[in-house]
């Protein structure tokens, strides 16, 4: 009773550490170490699943260097995650989709648009293979090819032999009754792990062989059924090449799927080598358990993570957009947040000050949006009323920001990035803020704007070298531009900013 009340509040330690972590480069050693003592194992290894490369990557991996990545591919196709799967796949793009393995097209010059696959499953439940239909003439396979293909299915099952002729009959026939271009099955030899092309329709002179090897982790990542592996050698899943490249020797494993909220794959836990002999069903139950707690934690990370790239991958558009408007002063503001960043780091501004800084200074000049290109690109001294108007792009920053919902973390950004050109004594824009009323980090966009603006091309003149540039930028150290940010800058530049910069 006592293991099991521990074991429940290592559940509920895990629920609590997971629960509050989203940074994914944290998260897997957080967790691993947990469940290796949960377990009484070895070693313990977290696998995610990357759809892009179609491979299970270890980010975290008990007892192997950090640079030593365990990578497992998973490209067996559309047709063999089917088999594994058991399951028909009914594709209308099927390069859209992340399981389709693109070789074969680029071996035989044909491209597959449309595709329908089903497994051959015999009545004892094993898998002896499956038929495949390329490219239907209206670009979608409907609901009723999937149930006349899987009749064809269960007569080639029944008919207990997979030869090409009563292949060619079955495939003609459905032929004949789906208009697709071409239809292929596949035999299984689950003893080698391999999938053979059968030509029907369309045959080629050669025969497609697809390896479907996958090692355990890889099975349980495309299958997502759990496994116990009680003797590793002695089963013919198990890929020993780590092993040998290692000197490790794994004597039993178990392995977990880990899922998404809308079932997709996230990757899987695998556990080798309990220290105390085999394990157990309960450990199997008690791993899929924890697979569940992670997998929530692991979805919650990526969703952050994916939120956080598409945040910033828009804000460097906007940005670019600005910026795009005049040549001359293209990627001010990317130069602007690099300087910025630059004078935070100096100052020990911690990584969430540093994010709400970067985000004000890519949008700091976001106002130009609304100003007039014969004021904007002006080659030359603007005059009064062309000032007042370059002027309103610091309000006009205000009023376009702060009708974006940011986050509760960039809440301040419409403010910061709009307060840029404020001075300390109170001779700036656009509210003639002074000293403490103008937000530092506003201070610190001031400082940078002005650097970068004085060392850059213009329409008017050629950049200032480094020196004359901060000769001005002294002569306003204490009357517009704040001292300690100033010195920050010079700080970063004698550590390594000139040459970040591309300076001289």
């Amino acid at each position: 009773m006592d293991n099991y009340r521990q074991r429940f509040l290592h559940l509920l330690e895990i629920q609590r550490r997971l629960g509050r972590e989203r940074d994914l480069k944290r998260l897997p050693s957080l967790v691993m170490r947990v469940v290796t003592e949960l377990l009484a194992a070895d070693r313990s290894t977290l696998f995610l699943f990357d759809p892009g490369t179609m491979e299970l990557r270890s980010c975290f991996a008990e007892g192997m260097a950090e640079e030593s990545a365990i990578v497992v591919p998973l490209r067996s196709g559309i047709i063999g995650t089917a088999i594994l799967q058991r399951k028909i796949f009914n594709l209308t793009d099927a390069y859209q989709h992340p399981y389709f393995n693109p070789e074969i097209d680029a071996h035989s010059g044909y491209k597959t648009d449309s595709l329908l696959v089903v497994p051959l499953i015999h009545g004892s439940g094993q898998v002896l293979g499956g038929i495949e239909l390329l490219n239907k003439s209206t670009g979608r396979f409907t609901a009723d090819d999937e149930r006349l293909v899987e009749e064809a299915a269960r007569q080639i099952v029944a008919s207990g032999s997979i030869d090409s002729e009563p292949i060619n009959e079955h495939i003609t026939a459905l032929h004949r009754r789906i208009e697709f271009d071409r239809g292929t099955l596949f035999r299984l030899d689950s003893h080698v792990g391999q999938l053979t092309a059968m030509y029907a329709e369309g045959a080629e002179s050669f025969r497609i062989s697809l390896n479907m090897k996958l090692g355990i982790a890889g099975l349980v990542a495309m299958t997502g059924i759990p496994l116990l592996i009680p003797d590793a050698y002695a089963d013919p899943r198990f890929d020993a090449t780590l092993d040998r490249r290692t000197g490790y020797r794994t004597r039993n494993i178990l392995c977990v799927p880990l899922r998404a909220a809308n079932n997709d794959a996230l990757g899987v836990i695998q556990v080798i080598n309990r220290l105390d002999g085999d394990f157990l069903d309960e450990d199997l139950d008690l791993l899929v358990n924890v697979a569940g707690i992670v997998s929530i934690a692991v979805e919650s990370a990526m969703l952050f993570q994916d939120s956080e790239r598409q945040f910033h991958s828009l804000l460097r558009t906007l940005a670019a957009s600005i910026d795009a408007r005049d040549s001359m002063t293209a990627d001010h503001s990317k130069r602007v947040a690099q300087i910025s960043l630059g004078i935070a780091r100096e100052l020990g501004f911690v990584e969430s000050d540093l994010e709400l800084l970067e985000v004000s200074a890519l949008l700091h000049d976001y106002g130009k949006i609304g100003i007039d290109d014969a004021v904007l690109k002006k080659e030359g001294k603007l005059d009064a009323r062309e000032f007042k108007c370059m002027q309103r792009h610091a309000d006009l920053t205000f009023e376009i920001l702060n009708q974006i919902s940011f986050s509760r973390k960039y809440c301040n950004v419409p403010l910061i990035a709009s307060l840029h050109h404020e001075a300390l004594d109170g001779s700036g824009y656009p509210k003639n803020l002074s000293h403490k009323e103008i937000p530092f980090m506003s201070r610190i966009l001031a400082v940078a704007d002005v650097f970068e603006a004085l060392t850059a091309d213009r329409h008017y003149r050629k950049g200032m070298s480094i020196n004359r540039s901060l000769e001005i930028i002294d002569d306003e150290v204490g009357r517009k531009l704040d001292s300690r940010a100033v010195a920050a800058l010079k700080r970063y530049l004698d550590h390594g900013g000139l040459a970040a910069l591309g300076l001289k």
